[in-house]
């Protein structure tokens, strides 16, 4: 199962996005936004910061993140990834490879 976060600028802090089925997860990525996947079955949390978005989004997303891992288990990695920036294992789990 995979629970996917987007960070609010204006809440600072993460909301839950609705997962459409059938869906690639590469389609939601926007360079305008910065996205959190929870991946239960790889016990992996993934941070996509967007290239459009600034330090100080990043910076708040990146403690945000802490409070969405601890709600699902305090022992999941957290992984942060930038845009066209992406690694393998991060595109394998979009869906690019």
């Amino acid at each position: 199962m995979i629970f996917i976060y987007q960070f609010k600028e204006e809440l600072e802090d993460f909301e839950e996005i609705e997962v459409v089925e059938n869906v690639p997860l590469f389609e939601l990525l926007d360079s305008d936004k910065i996205l959190l996947f929870v991946d239960m079955h790889e016990s992996k949390v993934w941070i996509w910061e967007g290239k459009n978005t600034n330090t100080r989004m990043k910076f708040i997303a990146a403690q945000a993140a802490l409070h969405i891992r601890d709600k699902h288990d305090i022992s999941f990695t957290i992984t942060s990834v930038d845009d066209k920036d992406e690694t393998n294992a991060f595109k394998l789990f979009v869906g690019l490879v």
